[in-house]
């Protein structure tokens, strides 16, 4: 209205400026007095109704302003109350959406855990008479006895007994071995023949009969021990053996065992993880008398040889220029009156067959690893992850090992992706997962054809690696880019794991010594977590400990594929006959200290 009254002004304006000019017209010329009256009074009453009307619209206008103030007001406070209700709306709005995706992400571990209940997809599929077993006993549990709930599916007739049958399948003979192999014990053999002379009539035919015995079974020798003194000497303790008997007391240092006894302990308990309950109640079931804390005891006076073993197995380990691997897993150790959860850490070097475990007061932070490390120059570390952002972090770009490559681990990457493509639902992460483990399928024939490191990288330095390469990083960064709201939480944590850990996931691309994933700490590791799973805990610190040196023994003559019975066995036998050579006690010279000694 305001603009209105602009514009009727503007108007009356321009008007007055087109008639100034005119010459002014005399209305009244010609006209008599009387109509000179008339004609007044004529104008005279014009303007008065003009100036009425003017006043009244005058007052129309301003109870008119009056009102769109009040309007104006009005919408004002709308518009003020409509912004409050869209910032309610946008922060429920979010709050819905928070509620959906934790709704989606209890739905997949529900999901899981009810895939897991009774087994994973790998599991068996029921055979068809299973599955009709099955629905016969579901048929049984719904019958009430009336007709209505009587149901014979299950039941076979005649017809399908009379279907003809199937043509047999031929067997494929194609894979058979050439040759197979046979039982048999390492070792000479036991013969035992027969007394030809006690046959009652003619021979005719003679056979060995093969037959495997195993006997266990403990002994108590007791070694005489003479108090004796030589003419200007003093008194003193000998043994003096009779013909027939050992020549010396076979007792190793510091307990009453033999070093095979020793030897059958350390394996019942840290190779087949038989807890120390159910070792001291087998030995209580062959008639010895002993408690469990002097097995503990007689185990401990072996780590003190192992520990030396082991100081020469890690300077293996680290030497200039390794490749090797690292992991860790917890374990439960008691402290004074309550058990804590600790960790423990093993680091496998694969090129020297390797491992060794360590224990530095149950601690899982930064300054574990690289204390292990000290100075040492490797050329990679690998590691998971996990490990790799919250346990190792920045450590390695230090200037101590600046020159030292990390790598993480492809399979967790991997293993993520298949995780949301079965418990998220995600169809893409599959593709994820086919790019990565095509990595996996060169590595295995690059491994097959037994490629030396040089030809190795060229095939890692390939077209076809950078093509998939470059296809997977251009994917990531497509889900990446796209809108999170509905994302599948196992898939948004594969995506974000592939983003972060990307330069370390394909280190191994640039080095042909460099592996692709940390399978190799997995398994070594393994071992101890079975043990974790039978023992439950460890009484102190001390145990912890013992348990990572017989491990890392344990573990790196696996990595030699050699037997740990024999290995145990024979280093306890060294150690008796006084040889302390350990460097040539290691899994692949022992057999040349045994010797020497």
């Amino acid at each position: 209205m305001i603009e209105l009254q602009h514009i009727i002004d503007s108007k009356r304006e321009l008007l007055s400026r087109e008639t100034y000019s005119r010459n002014p017209i005399n209305y009244s010329e010609g006209m008599a007095d009387d109509q000179k009256d008339r004609y007044i009074q004529y104008l005279a009453e014009q303007n008065q109704n003009l100036r009425l009307t003017n006043d009244a619209m005058k007052l129309v206008l301003e109870d008119f302003m009056v009102q769109m103030k009040e309007l104006k007001d009005q919408v004002s406070s709308m518009q003020s109350k409509q912004s409050d209700l869209e910032n309610r709306l946008s922060e429920e709005r979010k709050l819905r959406q928070s509620a959906e995706r934790k709704a989606k992400a209890f739905q997949e571990r529900l999901d899981f855990a009810n895939q897991e209940r009774f087994g994973d997809r790998r599991q068996r599929i029921h055979s068809k008479a299973e599955k009709s077993a099955s629905d016969r006993q579901k048929e049984k549990d719904d019958y009430d006895g009336t007709d209505d709930t009587l149901r014979t599916d299950s039941v076979d007739n005649n017809e399908s007994r009379n279907e003809p049958a199937l043509p047999k399948k031929e067997r494929d003979l194609g894979n058979r071995p050439d040759g197979y192999k046979t039982m048999g014990v390492s070792g000479e053999v036991v013969e035992h023949p027969s007394d030809l002379t006690k046959v009652p009539g003619r021979i005719i035919e003679r056979r060995m009969v093969r037959v495997f015995s195993f006997r266990t079974f403990l002994t108590e020798e007791c070694f005489e021990m003479v108090h004796y003194a030589e003419p200007g000497k003093k008194p003193k303790w000998g043994y003096f053996p009779s013909e027939g008997h050992p020549e010396v007391v076979t007792k190793f240092e510091g307990t009453k065992a033999t070093p095979e006894f020793l030897q059958a302990i350390a394996y019942e308990v840290y190779v087949k993880n038989v807890t120390f309950g159910l070792l001291h109640q087998w030995l209580t079931d062959m008639g010895m008398t002993i408690s469990k804390n002097t097995l503990r005891n007689w185990l401990k006076k072996g780590k003190k040889y192992l520990d030396e073993l082991v100081r020469v197995l890690k300077s293996v380990a680290l030497e200039k220029d390794s490749v090797v691997n690292c992991d860790e897993t917890w374990c439960k150790v008691r402290k004074y009156d309550r058990y804590k959860k600790c960790y423990i850490w093993v680091l496998v070097n694969k090129a020297q067959k390797t491992a060794i475990f360590f224990y530095e007061d149950g601690s899982r932070g930064r300054e574990v690893l690289t204390d292990f490390l000290g100075d040492a120059e490797l050329k990679s570390i690998m590691s998971d992850g996990y490990n790799a952002y919250v346990f190792i972090g920045d450590e390695l770009k230090s200037a101590q090992f600046k020159d030292t490559i990390h790598q993480v681990c492809m399979s967790h990457a991997n293993n993520k992706f298949v995780k949301a493509g079965n418990q998220g639902g995600e169809p893409l992460a599959e593709r994820f997962s086919k790019l990565l483990k095509w990595f996996f399928s060169k590595e295995h024939i690059y491994d097959e054809a037994g490629l030396t490191p040089e030809e190795r990288l060229r095939e890692r330095q390939s077209l076809e690696t950078k093509e998939h390469l470059i296809e997977l990083r251009s994917l990531l960064e497509s889900e990446l880019s796209k809108d999170s709201e509905f994302r599948s939480q196992y898939y948004t944590e594969a995506l974000n794991y592939l983003k972060k850990f990307w330069k370390e996931l394909f280190a191994f691309l640039d080095d042909g010594d460099l592996p692709i994933d940390n399978n190799l700490a997995e398994r070594t590791i393994r071992k101890l977590t079975t043990q974790r799973n039978n023992s439950l805990h460890y009484g102190s610190d001390a145990g912890a400990e013992m348990a990572a040196t017989y491990h890392s023994v344990i573990g790196t003559v696996k990595l030699h594929g050699s037997s740990v019975w024999n290995f145990i066995g024979t280093f306890f036998k060294n150690i008796f006959n006084g040889c302390r050579d350990y460097v040539n006690m290691v899994p692949d010279k022992i057999t040349l200290a045994t010797g020497q000694c």
